[in-house]
């Protein structure tokens, strides 16, 4: 059930009804030879240190995986932590519990997915946090043909996060703090070289520093740039209106104010 590997092996199983937990020791045999993880070369064992690690739950019990990993000492590499087949390097939790905490992650909240695992806040956001490295690691970036740049605002205040997707997978790209230029410039240097040039369509709101980006990043961009329908809405009802309120003044509309025909030609001097 722990999905352990060559060499490792259970020695000892004990319940903890009190704390509804039940703890899996497992070890590896007293004569083994250490190897540096980096190098593969035979490397003497500095020290030990007592590890837990949250398991899936066996029934209604919290599930705990106990050992006592050795730290190796390299003279090239120096010393480090020998690395354990059932969990990444630094959690506290298995790869088969982090797994199901991302599944859950994917249709609850943080805190509800917290609550059901009987996790804390900062646990399970600590997974979220950690599986989106892993993947940001592993994905190989490439431009697509139609891009989407977008700015949110976090909790009604003016703190601005840059969002730039794919608009035909769809898939987020890049995610950088602040909306200036420099939050989407991330994105276009870590493309490769030609990359820029597959861009067809950028579509953006009229922000200056998104479309400055842009310009000085996307080939051809004066022709590439779509601003969304919103915005170009929005300017067209503000024109109309501006244009409403000249033509009304200009045609002498008067305002009855307690019973005296006042003109605009008479406001403007004051009368």
């Amino acid at each position: 059930l722990p999905g352990l590997k060559a060499l490792w092996e259970i020695v000892d199983v004990t319940m903890v009804r009190d704390l509804g937990e039940v703890r899996v020791r497992v070890a590896l045999p007293a004569k083994t030879r250490w190897v540096y993880p980096d190098c593969l070369k035979p490397a003497p064992m500095h020290d030990h240190q007592e590890r837990r690690w949250r398991h899936l739950d066996t029934c209604q019990y919290r599930t705990v995986v106990v050992a006592r990993v050795p730290r190796l000492s390299c003279p090239e590499h120096g010393s480090r932590r020998f690395p354990v087949p059932w969990a990444e390097p630094g959690s506290r939790f298995t790869a088969l519990f982090e797994a199901l905490a991302i599944v859950w992650l994917k249709q609850a909240s943080i805190e509800a997915v917290a609550k059901r695992l009987r996790l804390s806040w900062g646990e399970s956001a600590s997974s979220q946090a950690c599986a989106v490295e892993r993947v940001l690691a592993r994905r190989v970036l490439v431009a697509p043909k139609y891009v989407s740049v977008d700015k949110t605002s976090l909790q009604r205040r003016h703190e601005y996060v840059t969002v730039v997707s794919d608009l035909e997978k769809p898939q987020v790209l890049h995610v950088a703090d602040d909306r200036a230029q420099a939050s989407q410039d991330e994105l276009w240097t870590g493309l490769p070289r030609e990359q820029p040039k597959r861009i067809e369509a950028v579509a953006m709101d009229m922000c200056v520093p998104h479309i400055q980006s842009a310009l000085l990043n996307v080939p051809a961009a004066v022709e590439k740039i779509v601003f969304d329908k919103f915005h170009i809405a929005q300017l067209l009802n503000k024109a109309v209106d501006q244009i409403r309120r000249r033509e009304r003044f200009r045609m002498g509309t008067y305002f009855n104010c307690g019973g005296l025909a006042l003109y605009p030609s008479s406001l403007a001097r004051g009368q």
